[in-house]
């Protein structure tokens, strides 16, 4: 049973969708989706739907929340239920994954409440292979083509940020957790690597400052984490008093050389 010039359906004004992704670019595994709505109405020429993208491979609580619109009859004579359940290929960025979707299989419908579409986004090579199953009187479902649009910006920011720290100190103060948390607000949730570097100024002996540098870094690592952040996505290590920031003799204490540098690469 083939519906010519369907679109994915969403007819049905209590439709949830919730999409479920692990990051490939972190895991090498790909995105997974999973459709759950209940549709109240049937023969619509436009239907709209709403989802939640989720990214359990960047960070706990990572999710974008995004509008589903497709135009085109889609059911057959009327769904109480659709259930499905697929993958999302070459997400690598999450602007990657808005966009109009196209199906790239030869049919469209699915037969007898069973059924497989393949869709690609058109403006880059993202691709989704949809399982789906229907429940209730309907006996197919139709698509050709559907929409996704988030529903909020994605954020931007600095790609280095400093951390200053007191004299012999490894302590995260206030002023450097309130910037972790402009790191966590901008970047937990994005396709990015964090490269973190703890740093010392000249006093003291050689092996001490790199001890207490590592240290630094350790903490920041740690406040990272604990606020979600993947540990794949982390990568840390000890400069002690090599790599100063801010050039001096030996022996000078200097504020600006005691800091744990941050850097995003995405």
């Amino acid at each position: 049973m083939k519906t010519k010039n369907a679109s994915l359906m969403f007819a049905a004004a209590a439709a949830l969708l919730v999409v479920s992704a692990s990051v490939s670019a972190q895991s090498g595994k790909p995105a997974s989706m999973e459709i759950n709505f209940t549709s109240i109405a049937a023969g619509l020429t436009t239907g709209k739907g709403s989802g939640i993208l989720h990214l359990p491979n960047l960070g706990s609580g990572c999710q974008y929340g995004f509008t589903v619109e497709g135009a085109g009859a889609g059911f057959k004579l009327g769904i109480s239920k659709m259930t499905a359940q697929g993958v999302v290929h070459n997400l690598g960025k999450v602007a990657s994954f808005p966009g109009g979707y196209s199906k790239t299989d030869a049919e469209a419908t699915f037969i007898k409440g069973k059924g497989v579409q393949k869709y690609k986004n058109q403006r880059n090579n993202v691709r989704m292979e949809l399982k789906a199953k229907t429940e209730g009187i309907s006996l197919g479902f139709g698509a050709e083509a559907m929409t996704i649009k988030l529903k909020r910006a994605i954020p931007s920011g600095p790609k280095k940020y400093f951390l200053f720290f007191g004299f012999n100190k490894d302590h995260v103060n206030k002023d450097s957790r309130a910037t972790l948390d402009n790191v966590l607000a901008v970047w937990k949730c994005r396709y990015a690597k964090i490269s973190i570097v703890g740093h010392t100024d000249t006093v003291g002996k050689e092996d001490y400052n790199l001890d207490l540098s590592g240290k630094r870094a350790h903490k920041v690592v740690s406040y990272l984490m604990n606020a979600g952040v993947v540990f794949s996505r982390i990568k840390a290590r000890a400069a002690g008093d090599k790599e100063l920031l801010n050039p001096t003799g030996k022996g000078v204490r200097l504020r600006s050389n005691r800091a744990v540098v941050l850097t995003i690469t995405d």
